[in-house]
């Protein structure tokens, strides 16, 4: 997925755009608002970002290469409206010559704000001959503009018009440009499911699991030796019982929908919205484009306003479900991605300062510290002696229930696959049991 005028800046981090098994490369527009474009690619497929020479116009493009087995070329493209042509046309033909020139199959999506439709207007006919000069192939032929006066200004360009089918123009109604869209051949990478391993509760008896807890044989728990052997007994005895009764399973992972969309302000506004581009298609004037603008925007706030009240609402009811809720639908759980506007960029020297400060700072330190020796012997420290040493006494059961209720009731667990959640629910037959190893251990009193 390519966009354009992501509106994106600097100060605004990868890990915050959810885009659940997607990975975003992302050009941002420098010292302005607006404009900025970005590519979204699943992240099973392997990629390189391509550094393409420029020449400083005011046209916007990253691009990207697939590295697998077969090997295409992505390019994401934006154009002011406003500004000189010719200095565009030229930077865009060195671009277009560099990745051209690495002969793999070659797939530009963007506005360009050259409505091909018209012919007449400015940079138009040049914008046309560049692509015929380098056998690109421009595929969208529908206004991807609607309105009074429709335009063609979103493109799909490449120079293999062979390995692409039903290139097509789709109605969005949360823009006032149409999506374009088309199949490829060659670039579907088969999804390979999350899968996480749980615990399945469905069939669970909390007292039958503690009667037959309570009917086990932990005598060798009793009459090992060692911790370890102690610890293993009690797991031998735990194990088959717990699996029993919470058979382990594996689930497909599934990201969650924004729950407020669900709202029946956002469902009737978009409703609205909807039959107000209805109206606009069928009686295309400033009047009906005026009125779907307004309903679009009546969206957007109401979709703003949804989730306003929802986390107010969770965080009135559980601050603890409000955080994770943020996790899950407003934070992205991948890591940050580096910014790709080095500091070297715009800082003329900036490498090389970098890399003095690191050759020298080892012979700087040791001047600074040969120029603090006054030659004084530092007088040696007694070492202190203590009547008593720390001695912690072993802990009651009450005081092990205590300790156990204390910790976060997470459904996390680690190597061994016990929770404190099970842990609590069978700790009246199995207390005893994980005191006395806890006591052989010296580490009772440790909860």
């Amino acid at each position: 997925m390519v966009l354009s005028e992501t509106w994106l800046t600097e100060a605004m981090d990868n890990c915050t755009l959810v885009f659940p098994e997607y990975t975003v490369t992302r050009k941002d527009r420098r010292g302005r608002s607006g404009g900025g474009v970005a590519i979204l690619h699943r992240s099973s497929l392997s990629t390189e970002l391509l550094t393409v020479p420029s020449a400083g116009s005011a046209l916007e493009t990253v691009w990207i290469r697939l590295t697998g087995r077969r090997q295409i070329i992505f390019g994401a493209i934006y154009r002011p409206p406003s500004g000189p042509v010719a200095p565009v046309i030229e930077d865009l033909h060195d671009q277009l010559a560099y990745v051209v020139s690495k002969e793999k199959p070659v797939y530009i999506l963007g506005d360009t704000n050259f409505d091909v439709n018209q012919p007449a207007k400015t940079g138009v006919r040049e914008y046309g001959q560049l692509l015929h000069d380098f056998s690109l192939h421009q595929l969208i032929t529908t206004p991807t503009r609607p309105g009074p006066n429709p335009s063609l200004i979103d493109h799909m360009i490449t120079n293999r018009p062979d390995l692409v089918s039903d290139p097509r123009v789709l109605v969005s109604n949360i823009s006032d440009h149409d999506l374009i869209a088309a199949s490829v051949a060659g670039v579907k990478s088969r999804h390979q499911p999350r899968t996480v391993t749980i615990r399945s509760t469905r069939h669970l008896s909390q007292d039958a699991l503690c009667l037959d807890l309570l009917q086990a044989d932990w005598t060798p728990v009793y009459q090992a030796e060692t911790v370890a052997a102690k610890w293993d007994a009690w797991r031998s005895a735990w194990t088959p019982l717990i699996d029993r009764h919470m058979p382990v399973r594996q689930i497909l992972t599934r990201h969650q929908p924004q729950p407020w969309l669900h709202d029946e302000d956002v469902a009737a506004a978009m409703e609205a919205r909807d039959a107000a581009r209805l109206d606009k298609e069928r009686t295309p004037c400033e009047e009906t484009e005026r009125e779907f603008r307004i309903k679009r925007n009546a969206v957007k706030a109401s979709q703003r306003r949804a989730c306003s009240q929802y986390f107010l609402s969770s965080y009135r009811q559980s601050r603890s479900t409000t955080w994770k809720d943020i996790r899950r639908f407003l934070v992205s759980s991948s890591k940050p991605q580096p910014n790709s506007h080095s500091p070297a960029d715009h800082q003329p020297g900036w490498l090389d300062r970098l890399n003095r400060y690191f050759a020298d700072v080892g012979s700087t330190v040791a001047e600074e510290l040969a120029a603090a020796d006054t030659g004084e012997m530092l007088r040696p420290r007694p070492p202190r002696v203590i009547s008593g040493a720390f001695s912690p006494r072993p802990a009651t059961l009450p005081e092990l229930s205590a300790a156990l209720q204390r910790m976060s009731p997470s459904k996390a667990c680690g190597d061994d696959g016990i929770t404190i959640a099970m842990l609590r629910m069978t700790f009246p037959v199995i207390g005893p049991h994980i005191l006395h190893a806890r006591r052989s251990s010296g580490l009772g009193s440790a909860l």
